[in-house]
């Protein structure tokens, strides 16, 4: 019997799980990256995909993987902003000091013998006001002129009124679109019907012979042995750990009262 316990955990050693979110410990222990929680067989990994904490736990890793994502990618359309911001105002910038160069520009007061002859400066404000007028009162265009109706139009439109005014009967519709025929008999010939169907019955089970029932019991025999062990063995490592979580707590609770013991 511990010859096959032997093999049956060298077994168990060698089927590891090969999976993203699989880990094993130290000891062996399967565990899940995801959830963080141990798995106690190799076999029960495919229920524990299935769970339901698992999924919640996949789906919550996804989305936040996805919102990490959009992060970066949203990270470098921010500069581009930024830099457009700055461009406009360098350029208001350099609006302002050309307005400022422009009115240094301006002749000195004495510089005209004639002062009616000297050249009328406009200000800024007085451009702005004649832009605003004109945004305001924008010029008048002339309407479009609507063609007069030709002898055709007024044809067309009378022929359009005698149309729609005409009263149709709808018995004299129906007998129009009414088809008649004589019944005729169907002929024999199945030409351009699907073939008949052949009876399909199942084939009988072949028979086997003593030699081949004997192994097949065998081997069915051998099959449940096994399956039993492993239940064995499964049921003997949860009462294992039952114990070592018993211990455990035992000698915390002997701990806490040792030290409230020193305390006094």
């Amino acid at each position: 019997m511990s010859d096959v316990r032997a093999l049956l955990k060298a077994k168990r050693q060698e089927a590891r799980i090969d999976h993203p979110y699989a880990t094993y410990t130290s000891s062996g222990q399967l565990k899940c990256s995801v959830c963080s929680a141990f798995v106690k067989h190799a076999s029960a990994w495919e229920g524990h995909l299935g769970s339901k904490l698992h999924r919640t736990n996949i789906t919550r890793l996804r989305e936040e993987q996805r919102q990490q994502e959009a992060a970066k990618a949203e990270g470098p359309l921010i500069a581009p902003s930024k830099r457009k911001i700055t461009s406009e105002q360098g350029d208001e910038t350099n609006t302002k000091k050309r307005r400022v160069d422009d009115s240094n520009r301006t002749f000195p007061q004495d510089f005209f013998s004639d002062p009616s002859r000297a050249p009328v400066l406009l200000s800024t404000e007085s451009d702005n006001e004649d832009e605003e007028f004109d945004i305001l009162n924008p010029p008048k265009q002339d309407a479009p002129t609507v063609p007069a109706p030709s002898n055709v139009d007024e044809e067309y439109q009378r022929f359009q009124q005698e149309f729609l005014q005409t009263n149709i009967d709808p018995a004299e519709t129906y007998e129009r679109a009414t088809v008649v025929a004589e019944p005729t008999l169907a002929t024999a010939d199945t030409t351009g019907f699907p073939q008949t169907l052949t009876d399909t019955t199942p084939a009988e089970p072949m028979q086997l012979s003593e030699e081949e029932m004997r192994l097949k019991k065998e081997q069915e025999e051998r099959e449940l042995i096994m399956d039993r062990l492993l239940a064995e063995e499964r049921a003997q490592e949860d009462a294992d750990m039952r114990v070592q979580l018993l211990k455990a707590r035992l000698d915390a609770v002997r701990r806490k009262r040792d030290s409230s013991k020193a305390k006094k």
